[in-house]
């Protein structure tokens, strides 16, 4: 993991920052307003054909998917690698009288997660496998949610053959930035398979605007037939 960004999100002044980024700037907010309804939409369908019991959020941040889980999941688990992320978290959950708290708010760090093989019915893991640098942990971080997964696991990563990142690509020739921490539709695939899960959903957040996608992984060996499969 970039230490440089662990770092930033532990600080209590790196966690403040982050509880405001989607408020800065409207694209900030079109975008979360659109994270948030692809996620809604995607754990209310899985939820329609499962019976959930038990969630992992993580990274949770300041517990923004909270409401959407808590809709479908009797029992949800917060965890990030960030302590003060974690009790703003708790904080915000403990005084909003339409949200019950989480069961449990645990440090973890998702390339070595603290949990036993196939923990919780449904794993969601927004938002982080494009701040992982190296790309062998990034594929770390795949199996590591489908390992504690029972059934499912959402997730979102940068999509290298989105618009967006072949684009960047063409212009670092001018401009000499890095490149994204990208994944291939490919190596999800892969692990899939190694680890006896299947894709369901792989749903670009937008086409033209952002590299990000989500995927719906589901364990074929479960009740998952019932959702029929699409790109």
């Amino acid at each position: 993991m970039d230490k440089r960004i662990l770092n930033n999100y532990n600080s209590e002044n790196g966690a403040r920052n982050y509880t405001k980024k989607f408020e800065k700037k409207w694209t900030e907010r079109v975008g979360n307003w659109n994270e948030n309804r692809v996620a809604r939409k995607l754990i209310a369908e899985i939820a329609s054909k499962t019976h959930l019991k038990t969630a992992l959020d993580l990274p949770c941040g300041y517990g923004r998917l909270m409401p959407i889980l808590r809709k479908h999941v009797p029992r949800v688990f917060e965890a990030d690698w960030s302590f003060p992320l974690l009790r703003i978290a708790q904080k915000n959950q403990r005084t909003n009288p339409s949200l019950k708290e989480a069961d449990a708010y645990i440090r973890a760090n998702a390339l070595n997660m603290p949990f036993a093989e196939q923990s919780f019915d449904l794993v969601l893991s927004i938002r982080l496998c494009h701040h992982i640098r190296e790309y062998s942990e990034r594929l770390t971080y795949v199996h590591e949610l489908l390992r504690i997964s029972r059934q499912w696991v959402v997730f979102t990563y940068f999509d290298y053959y989105s618009i967006k990142n072949i684009w960047r690509e063409i212009r670092r020739v001018f401009n000499g930035k890095s490149s994204k921490w990208t994944l291939k539709e490919s190596d999800i695939n892969q692990i899939a398979q190694e680890m006896g899960f299947e894709v369901f959903r792989s749903i670009p957040l937008s086409r033209l605007f952002s590299g990000h996608r989500y995927v719906v992984l589901g364990k074929k060996s479960c009740n998952t037939h019932n959702i029929p499969k699409k790109t």
